[in-house]
């Protein structure tokens, strides 16, 4: 498990070296599984397939996601992948992954463990350094200690490309 927490602190400055391109955003949203939440994220991309004008994108994504509701909250890591394409302004991706080191309470029990998802993204390009993002996205939390559960969120993330 430390070795996961050294990668994720280590990968943004391997991709910041590099000719990868790497965006940060931060994203505020709902999600809802019995009833609504209100849902944050900080995140990363890294882009890493090296074109500039448009088609093809492929990538990995990380960063920190909480959620607090009526009938619980919850924190994890998101680790994923994505594939999409670019046309102008537009970015259009779809991706997979898992959230590690879950650490959620639900209906009043708590619990540990991992949120697998599947994710769709609606991107602009306000600039060349500024981007607005609408994510769409399905988990499943499944923890130890409490009952497995589905949400559904979409988030809105304003982010800032780093190197382009």
């Amino acid at each position: 498990m430390w070795r996961l927490v050294l990668a994720l602190m280590v990968l943004p400055a391997i991709a910041h070296a590099g000719e990868e391109k790497m965006t940060m955003a931060l994203g505020a949203g709902i999600a809802i599984a019995d009833t609504p939440a209100w849902q944050v994220r900080f995140g990363e991309n890294i882009e890493l397939v090296r074109q500039t004008g448009d088609g093809f994108i492929a990538g990995t994504t990380t960063g920190y996601d909480y959620w607090r509701g009526a009938d619980g909250n919850g924190f994890h890591i998101p680790i994923g992948g994505y594939a999409g394409v670019r046309s102008g302004i537009v970015t259009t991706t779809l991706g997979a992954g898992v959230g590690v080191l879950a650490i959620e309470s639900w209906h009043g029990d708590a619990g540990f463990g991992i949120v697998p998802d599947v994710a769709a993204t609606l991107g602009f390009a306000l600039d060349d350094v500024r981007t607005v993002t609408i994510d769409a996205r399905m988990s499943r939390h499944v923890l130890a200690g409490c009952p497995d559960f589905t949400t559904w969120g979409v988030l809105l993330m304003i982010g800032r490309t780093l190197n382009n």
